[in-house]
């Protein structure tokens, strides 16, 4: 079997589907077993460690979104045709649409039907070349049950092709980072007591209820503890700023932007909380490997991360204040609790694992090349 890969969303800053794509890619090479690899590539992308791979590097420059577009939709199709591929799969919702092959196509969540959480032109590309990849496509994987469900219910013709893959842990979260290496870390980073929030600060991330809830646990329990938001800002984040400048407590907020990939587990391994409201997720990726660093999290009682954290967490109802202050406020103030969900929370961490998955990937391969 000659399997292709689309490697588009290897590129800097590194998002959670370059994550998903990285580590699928690094788990890949054992679970092909003999089948051979093809790596469609942009211009001056990282490498792709040891993976035994043939490269197919973009035929025009690839820095910017339409001759990506432009790439993917035409050179790609002739040069799967050329290689004479058995199967294509793309970790990140589109396909070439003339792929002459059979294809596997992974959806991370149905977030690209709602205009509120893209700008226009991302907003655009996902409802143009999403929904037509999803039917061209042999098999779908889906990495979470909700997004499964959710994609069979909202497209009906899904219904049998889909299949559920989880994600795996990266490699940084194989253990917790030691004692003394995080209290070197706060020492460096000026931190004492905090609730952590780490990723993009975009609407479906709920940042601005955070930070009015943290406000009023301060208020509630005089807590003494800062909250850190950490992760790049992504689009219409007036309402984050808006909601800092409106705290009590904003002398107690601290935003650390996009952080070295070395330091993410520290910055887990550091906090008392991950607080983690997101209003929707396919994943949620940040709570898993908060738990896998010993973290105990307090996160939304809905779309993925549920089933993520099971019972390992506190949930709250995301669109409310009074609930999130609240799911902070039986963490921060009962010790018991947080050992006990720190305790859980690594034990569950750990069901989550890449070479499973890159192992049900290859299968998923298998089926959809009949």
């Amino acid at each position: 079997m000659k399997v292709g890969v689309m490697t588009r969303a290897l590129r800097a800053p590194v998002t959670g589907i370059g994550r998903y794509t990285q580590n699928l890619l690094d788990h890949l090479g054992g679970a092909l077993d003999g089948d051979s690899l093809v790596l469609f590539r942009m211009r001056g992308q990282n490498g792709t460690g040891d993976l035994r791979a043939e490269n197919v590097v973009a035929a025009i420059p690839s820095g910017h979104e339409l001759p990506r577009l432009f790439w993917e939709q035409v050179f790609v199709p002739y040069d799967v045709k050329r290689l004479g591929l058995d199967v294509y799969h793309s970790p990140n919702h589109v396909l070439p649409l003339a792929a002459g092959c059979r294809t596997v196509v992974t959806v991370h969540d149905l977030a690209f039907l709602d205009r509120r959480l893209f700008n226009m032109r991302r907003y655009l590309y996902l409802n143009m070349l999403t929904r037509p990849s999803i039917r061209k496509a042999s098999r779908i994987i889906c990495i979470s049950q909700y997004t499964k469900r959710e994609l069979e219910a909202r497209f009906p013709f899904t219904r049998g092709k889909t299949r559920l893959v989880y994600q795996g842990l990266d490699a940084r979260f194989e253990s917790p980072p030691p004692p003394k290496a995080v209290e070197r870390f706060k020492a460096r980073e000026g931190l004492r007591r905090y609730v952590l929030f780490m990723g993009a600060i975009e609407p479906r991330k709920n940042v601005a209820r955070l930070i009015k809830a943290f406000g009023r646990a301060v208020h509630e329990a005089e807590i003494p503890h800062e909250l850190v938001i950490c992760g790049p800002a992504g689009w219409r984040n007036d309402d984050v700023r808006a909601a800092w400048l409106a705290s009590p407590v904003r002398d107690r907020i601290r935003f650390a932007s996009y952080v070295p990939d070395q330091d993410v587990p520290l910055w887990y391994a550091g906090a008392d909380v991950l607080a983690y409201p997101s209003l929707s997720e396919g994943f949620g990726l940040p709570a898993l490997e908060a738990m896998a660093c010993g973290t105990p999290v307090v996160t939304s009682d809905c779309s993925a991360l549920p089933e993520v954290v099971g019972d390992a967490a506190v949930t709250v109802r995301p669109r409310s204040v009074r609930s999130i202050t609240g799911g902070l406020l039986r963490l921060l103030t009962n010790p018991v609790l947080a050992e006990e969900l720190s305790r859980r929370g690594l034990e569950r961490s750990h069901r989550f694992d890449w070479n499973t998955a890159a192992a049900q990937t290859v299968a998923v391969y298998r089926e959809a090349a009949g």
